[in-house]
């Protein structure tokens, strides 16, 4: 017996929604697809959920469907035995390679670690700026408020 695939089926659901065949053509289809979009918008009356199960429709009988995949061979695993390190490089020893790999990470590390001083040093030094503009603010307003009272008193 030939069960249609679960693809097949949502095909022929999908233009039975939009009122077609499922074979018809994509003029045919976008023709009823605007028709049945603009009947169920919601804008004009329509229902949200079938505005949505119109616009889905479409887009289904609009993707060609996927082709079959076939699954690939599994390959067979090669002898027991242990694992050699190697390197891709022809020539080169694993522990050179290593050696290359933490000196180029130890550099990273310093180009970022000044970087980081590069940004931190102008804001540190803004912040002190800001707390001596601050300060001096502070000394110019109690020196004003100073000489208001002893020019307020009587004497």
């Amino acid at each position: 017996m030939n069960t249609p695939t679960p693809t097949a089926q949502a095909r022929t659901q999908a233009a039975a929604l939009l009122g077609v065949s499922p074979g018809a053509p994509p003029e045919v289809l976008r023709a009823a697809w605007r028709a049945a979009a603009r009947h169920h918008h919601p804008d004009r009356g329509g229902d949200t959920e079938r505005f949505i199960a119109v616009n889905a429709a479409y887009e289904l009988l609009t993707t060609p469907p996927a082709p079959a995949r076939s699954t690939p061979p599994t390959p067979s695993p090669g002898p027991p035995g242990p694992a050699t390190p190697s390197s891709d490089i022809p020539g080169a020893s694993v522990d050179g390679l290593l050696i290359l790999r933490v000196g180029g990470l130890l550099i990273v590390a310093g180009v970022l670690t000044a970087g980081a001083a590069m940004i931190a040093a102008p804001v540190a030094a803004a912040l002190v700026a800001l707390l001596a503009v601050a300060a001096v603010a502070q000394h110019v307003y109690l020196a004003t408020e100073t000489h208001r009272t002893e020019t307020r008193r009587p004497g």
